[in-house]
């Protein structure tokens, strides 16, 4: 255990002992004392206060939800420390982390990592990012393996976002926003309430014109037929509209229902690729392309291409070089729950998630052609269905049990054209088609051993079939692959002790086990799979280890929460773009471990209206034993000196076994303020004002020196101010106010050489950074 790691456990246990000491806290003028909201979350399948659940959770109310303005999973990474989201250049709507665990960006045919779940329904696609999540009630973070509760198996870790549902009495309102910075505009409407005696109903819609964020580049062609310029001149543009329906009817005394629909649909001139930017040139300019300024910022470098090259790919919808993503997706999900008797509920969920898209992408980080992917279609369906039955019985042993089906289908397609050198010629069309089922059945018993102390425990087996079909210009080469169809099965269990001091405080610890089923790598092969023997297929990732807390609220004014972890990963699934061979692979770690502590607290101060909030967590993420591929222009002395090649004898790997994960900073800290407060005149102001820290942390696998990401501190703030009658209120959100732009991804740009000999040179690097400062203004009003 390193120094730091001890020095922070210290830390914690000394800010436990001064603030644990009962408070004498001020009251408001009104002598109404202030207190913490009671947060009542769903982490364990039923409705339980936060400092009730014996695992690591953080939530987000619908008040503060709204207060941040997150609408999305991106900007909720911008509050969540130790969580790391990134845009990827294929289509498996970019890579998540938490805590260091991820799966990477390289395979749309992957499930993440760490899961996002919506109104109950574990969608197994990342892309839903693309779509914004508004109009939510709550979002919770669930830290560590998730075994029992949420579908398959979640060894990082689950984002669970609740939308809104019906209100009790009729409400209709409108808003508008304005980012000051982009010019995007924002419209939203919505109506809520009773339709009938027992049915509620809640309609939102929401239309985006962004006008983008980055601006788009270019240099003087000096008759390079290659550098054209960009026929839009700012990243992202376009529409996105976004509808959301919900019914909640209550039949019977015994049976309620809850139907939710979503429906969104966005135009964005400019594909996946084009927010990489070359960042970081070794030789001082660029490499391979005109000269331009080689840093992260608000300026994308980044052309055009001939139609004579879009058309040499069959398919391709891109005439002006620079791409586009248009994608539709829906998102429906049916919850029924049925009171078999007083104290037996069952309960069914079912799910549908169906998206499309049309990528094409220049994937040049710089304004000269060099890689053009016109043609990236994709595909995927799926459904899941969820039956449980738990009981609430007045004795000590309760229980949950259920089962879980899920079917999804993909198919998704690409082809690149490589003008690096010499005449532009296309690597030749690539589809893949994957059919995937998986079952589990779970359960998990409670036993309150006394008033104060309850043993619980659960396991689920899974089971999951994958096969694949593959495709090169049209041809079925599926026997060509070393396996077409995998099948794996797992038992994972959890064990868990809660100990409640008192009413309002918990000890508790867990054991708990993680699977996530291997399967094929469906990323671009450049043309390797046209030869017999490919291998494209991985193996599951398996995790266990321990984790243990304390939460306490006292007086309701001070609240705290500590938890310690370690855990264990067999066959961590990692990806890479290797630019080189213009491949996609995704392999097994042999072993990682993570370890850490993680804290927070909130305190209504005695200063009537100020509260105050706060987070610090320590994270060792590391590979025990781990053998990739080297970064461009690695040579034998810096570590390239593994696995030499039968063909020419250079070395291919390097040994990672000991070094940091990537994105996994060390330490991770919030700090906030809010002032809450009425005028005389009967305005409400709510003011907030907070700031996160991150320690420095890799941002690619293979760990060039040139893939860090400095650690860096961003502040934001909110000031509202409420109408007396409540009928309208404005807003002023400031994100990222010191305009801090950060690297959340990187890779290499097809420059440097003599990888695994003595003599390397690097290559330039490009990366996908974080957007710098914005300026919200918005605006609501109630009719009722």
């Amino acid at each position: 255990m390193s120094t730091r790691f001890t020095a922070f456990a210290g830390a914690s246990a000394l800010l436990l002992t001064e603030l644990l000491p009962g408070q004498a806290f001020a009251q408001n003028p009104n002598n109404q004392t202030q207190l913490i909201e009671e947060v009542v979350v769903t982490a364990r399948k039923r409705e339980e206060r936060i400092i009730d659940v014996p695992a690591a959770v953080t939530a987000f109310g619908e008040a503060q939800i709204e207060q941040l303005n997150i609408q999305s999973v991106d900007e909720l990474a911008s509050f969540t420390p130790g969580l790391i989201v990134a845009e990827s250049s294929v289509s498996s709507g970019g890579q998540i982390s938490l805590r260091g665990i991820g799966t990477g960006s390289t395979n749309y045919l992957a499930d993440q990592a760490v899961a996002i779940n919506v109104d109950g329904m574990q969608v197994g696609s990342f892309n839903v990012r693309k779509s914004a999540q508004i109009d939510l009630a709550q979002i919770e973070v669930l830290r560590g393996p998730q075994s029992l509760f949420f579908g398959k198996n979640s060894p990082g870790g689950v984002l669970s976002f609740i939308t809104a549902d019906p209100t009790d009495q009729k409400e209709f309102s409108v808003s508008t926003e304005y980012e000051t910075e982009s010019g995007d505009v924002f419209y939203q409407a919505l109506a809520s309430g009773p339709i009938s005696e027992n049915v509620r109903g809640r309609l939102v819609g929401r239309f985006t014109d962004m006008n983008g964020y980055f601006n788009i580049r270019t240099v003087p062609s000096n008759g390079d037929p290659l550098v054209i310029p960009a026929h839009v001149k700012s990243y992202p543009s376009g529409e996105e509209m976004f509808l959301r329906g919900t019914i909640i009817a209550d039949p019977t005394d015994k049976l309620d229902i809850r139907a939710k629909l979503t429906y969104s649909k966005s135009k964005i001139e400019g594909g996946s690729a084009t927010g990489s930017q070359r960042f970081d040139c070794p030789l001082g300019d660029p490499q391979l392309q005109p000269n331009f300024p080689c840093k992260a910022d608000r300026d994308i470098y980044k052309g055009g291409a001939p139609e004579s090259i879009m058309t040499m790919i069959p398919g391709s919808r891109n005439l002006n070089g620079l791409g586009f993503r248009d994608n539709e997706q829906l998102l429906a999900t049916l919850e029924g729950n049925y009171s078999l008797t007083d104290n037996l509920l069952l309960t069914s969920v079912t799910g549908l998630f169906d998206f499309s898209e049309f990528n094409s992408h220049n994937a040049t980080p710089g304004p000269r052609l060099g890689i053009m992917v016109p043609y990236l279609p994709f595909e995927q369906k799926q459904w899941t269905q969820e039956f449980r039955i738990s009981s609430d019985w007045t004795s000590s042993v309760n229980f949950m049990a259920g089962v879980f089906f899920e079917g999804k289908d993909t198919v998704a397609a690409q082809d690149a054209v490589i003008a690096l050198f010499g005449p532009p010629f296309a690597i030749g069309t690539e589809e893949a088609v994957e059919d995937q089922s998986a079952f589990s059945s779970f359960g998990q018993i409670r036993w309150e051993v006394s008033d104060n102390f309850e043993l619980s425990g659960g396991l689920r087996y899974t089971t999951e079939d994958k096969s694949l079909k593959f495709y090169r210009n049209g041809a079925d080469v599926t026997a060509n692959l070393t396996a077409d169809s995998v099948s794996f099965s797992n038992v994972s269990g959890e064990i868990t002790g809660s100990y409640h001091p008192t009413a309002d405080s918990l000890l508790f610890a867990s054991y708990k086990e993680g699977f996530k089923s291997g399967g094929f790598d469906g990323g671009f092969s450049s043309g390797a799979i046209a030869n017999p023997g490919y291998d494209n297929h991985y193996d599951e990732e398996l995790v266990k280890g321990f984790e243990a807390g304390y939460k306490t609220n006292i007086n309701s004014r001070l609240a705290l929460s500590v938890t310690a972890y370690s855990y264990d990963y067999t066959d961590l699934q990692v990806g890479t773009y290797d630019p080189e061979t213009i491949t996609f692979k995704v392999r097994n770690a042999a072993k990682a471990t993570i370890k850490g502590i993680e804290s927070d607290v909130n305190w209504i101060t005695p200063i009537d209206g100020i509260s105050i909030q706060g987070s610090l967590a320590f994270n060792e993420a590391q590979f025990d034993k781990f053998l990739t591929g080297c970064y461009v222009g690695q040579s034998i002395a810096n570590g390239c000196n593994l696995t030499p090649s039968p063909v020419n004898g250079v070395f291919q790997e390097q040994d990672l076994s000991g070094t940091t994960m990537q994105g996994a900073p060390e330490v991770v800290a919030t700090a906030s303020v809010q002032y809450i407060t009425n005028l005389n005149n009967g305005y409400g102001i709510d003011a907030f004002l907070g700031a996160s820290y991150s320690d420095d942390y890799t941002t690619n696998l293979r760990r060039s020196p040139q893939d860090v990401q400095d650690s860096f501190v961003k502040v934001n703030s909110t000031i509202k101010l409420t109408s007396p009658d409540e009928k309208w209120d404005l807003a002023l959100v400031l994100r990222n106010l010191t305009d801090k732009i950060t690297l959340n991804a990187t890779g290499g740009s097809n420059t440097g050489g003599g990888t695994g000999t003595n003599n390397a040179s690097l290559g330039d690097r490009s990366g996908w950074v974080s957007y710098g400062r914005e300026i919200f203004l918005k605006f609501n009003y109630k009719f009722n």
